[in-house]
């Protein structure tokens, strides 16, 4: 995880009133001695270590710690000690007015000890410097007066408590004060206290503020510290310019530390674009790459006709692999983004050599994402120990953005299958998942359907075989009544067993052959003693023993030869006893009365005794093979209820999809006020007939068939159950048609049914995994409180965008690309939509908008502002920055119509900037 230092507006922890050791009561306790001999250093350490960011210096009418922390700082920052951090320096002062009354005044870095000793003088502060017992000559309203016109900002401190505006003065005093334009924030050391009623009636929102007021370094006995209390302060680079416009915006810009919000503003959306990088493209980074670095909040493009904004956007979509999600109606006109230019009056934007990379932000990593003509860049990159490397997977499934122009907004108003899509796209409906799992059980279900056809290709031949079975039974039958078939049986059994005895003899019959063999193998030859010495010994001994080997081995071998002459006996013994059994009595009777019978046969009736056996083979065969088919059939059968189960469970799944998408809609748009989608299951009708055709395999013809089938599906209306049941009938007879079993409801156009009986058996079963896509039923608020909805097909075009543009903005998290989504919307649509959500969706959402309209910018609160211009035939950056900076409002007013009028609404009096924007 790397550390983002985003280009643009952030939030800064700021401490509006601190006090130094310049103060009389610094480190108050009995330890003061000490305390108040800290050094400059300790102290800005402290405010470090406590991740303060920003520091007003508001020491008690005096100024005398400006110069030395300011010059402190200097030190640090080149020495960076242990717990160094940046931290902005605000000089100020706490004035302790005339009447009792505490006035923080706060300015810009340039001021030094000197210019508040000044303004200390100038408002009759004659007491001691540092204390708080001291006041001022002037009244509140002229010390108020003299702050800004130093172009300080003055802030009541701790308003709600002792020597605080509300409880020390009142009256015409508190009125002419809360009458004072130049008062647009306080300190309340109490967010639920209770103004007084003069506050109300003057109809006030001074902005709140909290400081820690740290008198003290720890939070030791109680007191206010530094990090104790803060105000976090929404900021391009701190300074007295931005701090003003952010206490003059209020909420927008300004969140106490003890509010209810939690946690730290600063924490953005997971999924972010970091910046864009283009390299000789037609109009863009010829010389240099053009870079663009974006804010994980909102970002605004602006800048005068063709200065390249959109081509921006488009080239966001190439490098994002975006194309895909266009309307067939905007792809042609999306191709000059996407094409090399050859000549001058070519319209392509790209050359061969174009590169575009983006650097996408996901959960706190960086990644890259680039594109090239040549498709020679990897397509994706992560940082490993700072280097890029290739990473794997598709830029489209792994990094997630919406990216859309007014005129695909448009289009999804016109067709709601293209704002289906989008729908499809949302985490909570996983689309990709319901599809992989609807492609498993459409595999599943076909598959299950061919076997079980495969099945029961074989069950017709059961009626045949069973008859040949008949037959064969008949003629055993007619051997049995001619007495014929004892005598086949018996012979026939006496075979069989002298087969088995034979066999069995031969098995071992050669037993005593077999034994004289390893006889006289089981000897081994004499020892070549060639190398032995007889004079040896231990070689003598080896001779002896080898000798008394051979002797054993050749008493062996005549052991086996008599055991060789037994198996003989045994051999000799078996064949006599048998061929004086009785069973070989019967063996012999049953071959004599086999041949007299075969003699009989052919004399009598020309027949054979073998023909009895063929017969019996035969009906042995037809049997096996019949329950074979038996089997098949409980097999088909079982498929048959799987496939049906498998089908049933399909049902269930597209069900599942039209709920997801319903309940997604119900969760987003409930409390919107702008527009309505209700899920119409199955209500695609523009799509039936051609999916319809498709599965039937008939593009054209059958007009009446076909339409009347589409006629039945939605006979009830637009009842999912109804138009389910109708969907089934549907099937149902389209399969009767195929099959030929349409008796009840005979076609009108006999082709029709010749056509369907010629499909495959596969297209009838891709019929049943058919269902028509869901329709969305879109209404629009013409007034915008959620009354008096309309459909979205009877709204001008701005209607329709106005409720498109509601939608879009309702949900996601995914970075969300508009290209002038204000077209076609008057400003009062503008205002009250655009911008209202505008400033929900970017607090979970990145945002970046192309615009031409400067409430979008400016009252939207867009965090950077990026202003483009031509010159020399490329694109370049005219300024960017974020609203607080001086440059950025002159550009914002410069070219975009409206752009005074919009801060004029945002701040209330464009006077208090003390110069024109």
């Amino acid at each position: 995880m790397t550390e983002w230092k985003w280009n643009g507006a952030r939030w800064w922890k700021a401490d509006l009133h601190a006090h130094t050791p310049a103060s009389k009561d610094y480190g108050k306790g009995h330890d003061q001695d000490i305390l108040r001999n800290r050094t400059a250093k300790e102290w800005l350490l402290d405010y470090m270590r406590a991740e303060i960011d920003c520091v007003a210096i508001t020491d008690h009418n005096s100024g005398g710690w400006i110069d030395r922390l300011k010059a402190a700082l200097e030190e640090m920052e080149e020495e960076k000690p242990d717990g160094f951090r940046p931290v902005y320096l605000f000089p100020g002062v706490e004035i302790s007015v005339s009447g009792g009354v505490h006035l923080l005044a706060i300015f810009g870095s340039d001021k030094t000890t000197a210019d508040i000793t000044s303004l200390l003088g100038a408002v009759g502060m004659k007491g001691k410097r540092g204390s708080s017992d001291s006041v001022t000559n002037s009244s509140l309203s002229e010390v108020i007066e003299a702050v800004v016109s130093d172009d300080g900002i003055p802030i009541p401190a701790h308003a709600d408590k002792e020597s605080g505006l509300f409880g020390e003065i009142g009256g015409n005093t508190l009125k002419q004060v809360l009458e004072c334009e130049d008062v647009f924030a306080m300190e309340l050391i109490d967010p639920e206290y209770e103004k007084p009623q003069l506050y109300h009636a003057e109809s006030l929102c001074w902005t709140e503020i909290i400081g820690s007021d740290s008198h003290h370094p720890s939070g030791k006995e109680g007191n206010r510290y530094p990090g104790s209390h803060f105000t976090w302060v929404k900021m391009g680079i701190p300074g007295i310019e931005g701090l003003r416009l952010a206490l003059l915006d209020g909420r927008l810009s300004i969140h106490r530390s003890d509010s209810q919000e939690t946690g730290d503003p600063n924490e953005h959306p997971s999924l972010a674009l970091e910046s864009i990088e283009v390299s000789d493209a037609r109009y863009l980074g010829r010389s240099n790459p053009f870079t663009m670095e974006f804010n994980p909040w909102l970002n605004s493009l602006i800048g005068g006709r063709g200065t390249g904004k959109s081509t921006i956007v488009e080239f966001l979509r190439i490098v994002l692999r975006r194309q895909d999600e266009l309307p067939a109606a905007l792809k042609t006109e999306f191709e000059q983004y996407n094409k090399v230019y050859l000549n001058r009056e070519d319209s392509g934007l790209l050359t061969k050599e174009t590169k575009i990379r983006v650097t996408y932000r996901k959960n706190g990593f960086p990644f890259r994402i680039q594109w090239n003509y040549a498709g020679t860049l990897d397509s994706i990159e992560q940082q490993v120990e700072g280097e890029w490397c290739r990473a794997e997977g598709q830029v489209r499934q792994r990094f997630p953005v919406r990216i859309c122009s007014q005129k695909q907004i448009f289009q999804m108003a016109r067709t709601p299958l293209a704002l289906l899509g989008v729908i499809d796209e949302v985490s909570e409906i996983d689309r990709p998942s319901w599809t992989r799992e609807w492609k498993e059980k459409s595999a599943q279900f076909l598959s299950l359907r061919a076997e079980t056809r495969k099945l029961e290709a074989g069950l017709a031949e059961e009626s045949l075989l069973k008859g040949q079975l008949a037959d064969v039974k008949h003629r055993l039958a007619d051997f049995e009544k001619s007495g014929y078939a004892d005598v086949l049986q018996s012979f026939q059994k006496r075979s069989r067993q002298l087969q088995s005895v034979e066999a069995w003899e031969e098995n071992w019959a050669d037993a005593g052959k077999r034994l004289r063999e390893v006889a006289d193998k089981i000897v081994p030859g004499p020892l070549d003693r060639a190398d032995f010495n007889p004079e040896s010994e231990s070689d003598a001994e080896l001779s002896k023993n080898a000798d008394k080997v051979s002797s054993s081995m050749n008493e062996l071998r005549e052991s086996v030869k008599l055991i060789a002459l037994k198996a003989d006996e045994v051999l000799a013994d078996w064949r006599e006893n048998m061929y004086k059994s009785s069973w070989k009595q019967s063996v012999e009777d049953a071959v004599q009365q086999y041949e007299e019978l075969k003699k009989n046969m052919e004399r009598e009736k020309g027949e054979r005794p073998s023909d009895y056996r063929q017969f019996v083979q035969r009906r042995q065969e037809i049997e096996d093979w019949l329950l074979e088919l038996e089997e098949r059939k409980k097999q088909a059968q079982e498929l048959k209820g799987k496939a049906d189960e498998c089908l049933r469970q399909m049902v269930e799944i597209r069900r599942n999809l039209t709920e997801s998408r319903r309940r997604f809609l119900e969760q987003v748009l409930s409390q919107n006020q702008y527009v309505s989608i209700r899920i119409v299951p199955y209500g695609a009708r523009e799509t039936v007939e051609t999916e319809l055709r498709e599965l039937l395999q008939r593009e054209t013809g059958f007009e009446k068939d076909i339409g009347g089938l589409i006629e039945k599906l939605y006979l009830n209306g637009e009842s999912g159950e109804d138009v389910e049941q109708n969907l089934a009938d549907v099937k149902d007879r389209v399969r009767k048609l195929a099959s030929g079993r349409d008796g009840s409801e005979p076609t009108t156009d006999k082709r029709f049914a010749t056509h369907l009986s010629k499909l495959a058996p596969e297209a009838i079963d891709r019929l049943d995994l058919w269902f028509p896509e869901d329709s969305l039923d879109v209404r629009y608020s013409a007034t915008g409180d959620g009354k008096g909805l309309k459909s979205i097909q009877e709204g001008s075009p701005g209607q329709k965008t106005a409720a498109i543009l509601a939608f879009l903005l309702s949900y996601g998290e995914e970075p969300l690309i508009m290209d002038q989504p204000e077209d076609d919307l008057d400003n009062h649509l503008i205002y009250d939509l655009i911008v209202t959500q505008l400033r929900a969706a970017k607090l979970h959402r990145q945002v970046i908008v192309v615009t031409h309209n400067a409430n979008i910018v400016v009252n939207g609160d867009a965090e950077l502002i990026v202003a483009l211009k031509a010159q020399g035939g490329q694109t370049w950056k005219e300024c960017c920055g974020s609203l607080q900076q001086k440059e950025v409002r002159n550009t914002v007013c410069a070219i975009m119509e409206g752009g005074k009028e919009a801060f004029e609404n945002r701040y209330r009096r464009l006077a208090l900037e003390r110069q024109d924007v």
